[in-house]
């Protein structure tokens, strides 16, 4: 399915507009952060993870998917037909980042009344019901709900009308584990029936082994779009070995690896070094130490972010993206 395209973004832009008040204008606005020229590809029944650090934009884009949002500059088609903003609402389902689900309501109620809002039969929406597992709680108010369930209920809200992409912005938000794995297994469920998915998360250990390829977005420019190892190469990643030793690495030979993370316990001490350092096993193996762990591993998602933005980890997971600090031209482009 994934050789299909589902639906093709080409150069589009929005930029939100921001007070700039004159004394001749005090309601002047100016363009502000937002997205310039994204170019973007769903194939169809493929999970994409939208990555980037607050403030990059990526709930700018995927409202601009979902029709939300206008088209400013470029256009949406479809096998080559271009799409305009009601076609774009009636093919993407769209799941925001918080949804207040709180009332005596029952889901029954709830989803009744997004049925008629999305011209929908009501079987089709208690059928939607059984597929995100809801089917036996119909009759619970919103009130008695988890924070998983209010998440499912969601979903089931963003199914109704058969889309054929779903946009999901923040879904992990609030669930705890169990409720996590639940969630995404519901979600690869619905990749594997033909459904394309966009889903952007803070959670990115989680998107690590959902997804099946991933878009870098920073200050509102997409940075590079593919697999992990599409990626990696592209950004001229090296190998890595993680090692787990019962002691700390001497400084005589630390000095001679790349080491790239260091983690010490009161048991273990944990390296992630670049690979590619012959006779170092042999070298530990001679000098007594306990090896627990030997493995080479690909890079993070937080790697690959790192590597794209320029930036370390620890900026990566700050609110560090402002609206002055969003560029004002694309990539080798000049301001309009």
């Amino acid at each position: 399915m994934g050789d299909e395209v589902a639906m093709q973004f080409s150069s589009i832009g929005f930029r939100h507009k921001i007070s700039s008040p004159k004394w001749y204008n005090p309601l002047k606005k100016r363009k502000g952060a937002g997205i310039s020229h994204v170019d973007l590809s769903i194939p169809k029944g493929e999970i994409i993870g939208l990555v980037g650090t607050n403030g990059a934009g990526k709930t700018t884009l995927l409202r601009m998917i979902s029709g939300i949002l206008p088209l400013e500059e470029g256009s949406a088609s479809r096998n080559g037909i271009k799409l305009e903003i009601e076609a774009l609402r009636s093919m993407v389902g769209f799941m925001p980042e918080q949804v207040r689900w709180s009332s005596q309501q029952t889901i029954r109620q709830t989803m009744t009344e997004f049925a008629y809002l999305r011209g929908c039969s009501l079987q089709s929406a208690l059928d939607v019901l059984a597929i995100v597992g809801l089917k036996n709680r119909i009759d619970e108010s919103l009130d008695s709900l988890s924070q998983g369930m209010r998440q499912r209920l969601s979903l089931g809200v963003a199914l109704l009308g058969t889309p054929e992409i779903l946009v999901l912005d923040e879904p992990f938000n609030g669930m705890d584990p169990v409720a996590i794995d639940a969630f995404k297994r519901l979600l690869r469920s619905l990749a594997s029936k033909g459904i394309s998915i966009l889903i952007s998360s803070h959670h990115l250990t989680e998107l690590d082994h959902l997804v099946d390829t991933i878009a870098l977005l920073h200050r509102g420019q997409l940075l590079a779009h593919g697999t992990t190892e599409s990626l990696q190469s592209s950004l001229g990643f090296e190998q890595m070995t993680e090692l787990v030793l019962d002691r700390e690495i001497p400084e005589s030979l630390s000095n001679s690896l790349n080491v790239l993370e260091y983690v010490d316990t009161a048991s273990e001490h944990r390296y992630v070094i670049e690979s590619g350092h012959p006779g170092l096993l042999e070298e530990l193996v001679k000098r007594n130490f306990q090896i627990s762990t030997w493995r080479v591993v690909p890079p993070t998602l937080i790697e690959l972010l790192c590597s794209a933005t320029g930036l370390d980890r620890e900026t990566i997971g700050m609110d560090v993206e402002q609206s002055s600090m969003v560029p004002l031209r694309p990539i080798g482009g000049e301001e309009e």
